[in-house]
């Protein structure tokens, strides 16, 4: 089966060889989601990026069947493979788990059986790999408790099977640039101008980066050439009712129709790690930078 371009024609031949001109081949399963187009403008500047999705991006392919995949795979023969197609709606992994597996471990397994043995193959994680406890979580201390985090593991551990795998667990927010898809940040913007009720989980901790800082620092520890399993997000963490306070208070939005509340007030919710802060200081350590806080992150929203 040929890989397709979006308008249904192959692929361009020029597409496996660009590497003969000293760029890099970029293979980006999942480009078409929240993290995508930042990976896809990240990667540009080292080299040539093909987006796959199933119905969007310059190639479609079907990321579940391993056909396609390799198919895929054979006709670009990338050079760095990042995989950020799954399944993130943490309810509908719970209610579905055999799907929550094909989305997030299998689609992994399909690529790594395809990808070149001297490829980089990059999985995009979550820090719900992370019990939720004793935070912040240094990389070793795994143990989901909902299904999103068992399968996502899961898929950590077949992208580790190759010899060039590298995992970052990440957590992010910022401006969606995809249509129909929004960011917490995205949310609590649109409420919080409309003036609609929302509530702030002040028993939610996590350590998010801007979705611009999730993609530079991938491709850094590309071209790094680190490999392995890392935590990548803001060195300092908090609640997700301080980071929204946080939010409104850079963007001079009035907070009147907000209330503090708890994530267990909503009945019918799979359970979610209450603390899901990380410990950054391995990938500070292999890139030779500090990680920027929480709040250097915010300011980087604009209305």
């Amino acid at each position: 089966m040929r890989a397709r371009t979006k308008a249904g024609n192959p692929l361009p031949a020029d597409t496996r060889n660009k590497s003969e001109s000293g760029l890099v081949r970029f293979l980006i399963f999942g480009a078409t989601g929240l993290l995508g187009p930042y990976l896809s403008d990240a990667a540009e500047a080292f080299g040539t990026v093909v987006r796959c999705g199933k119905n969007q991006g310059d190639v479609h392919c079907d990321a579940t069947n391993p056909s396609e995949v390799a198919a895929l795979v054979s006709h670009v023969s990338p050079e760095v493979i990042i995989n950020c197609a799954a399944l993130t709606d943490v309810d509908a992994c719970e209610s579905d788990a055999s799907k929550a597996d094909r989305m997030n471990r299998k689609i992994v397994a399909a690529i790594v059986d395809s990808a070149p043995t001297d490829a980089v193959v990059v999985q995009i994680s979550t820090d719900q790999v992370y019990p939720g406890t004793n935070a912040p979580f240094e990389e070793s201390c795994i143990d989901p408790i909902n299904e999103y985090g068992r399968s996502k593991l899961a898929g950590e551990r077949e992208a580790l099977r190759h010899p060039g795998a590298l995992v970052l667990r990440v957590n992010f927010f910022g401006p969606s640039r995809t249509p129909g898809r929004m960011s917490l940040s995205d949310w609590m913007i649109k409420n919080l101008v409309s003036g609609a009720p929302i509530t702030l989980f002040e028993d939610s901790e996590f350590s998010p980066l801007h979705l611009e800082s999730v993609a530079r620092f991938t491709i850094d520890a590309v071209t790094h050439g680190l490999r392995g399993v890392y935590n990548l997000g803001s060195r300092q963490g908090a609640s997700k009712a301080e980071f929204g306070q946080a939010l409104a208070r850079h963007l001079s939005l009035d907070t009147g129709n907000t209330r503090r509340g708890k994530s267990t007030d909503i009945p019918g919710r799979a359970r979610r790690p209450k603390d899901m802060r990380m410990d950054v200081t391995r990938i500070e350590a292999a890139l030779g930078c500090a990680m920027p806080t929480m709040c250097d992150e915010i300011h980087r929203l604009k209305l």
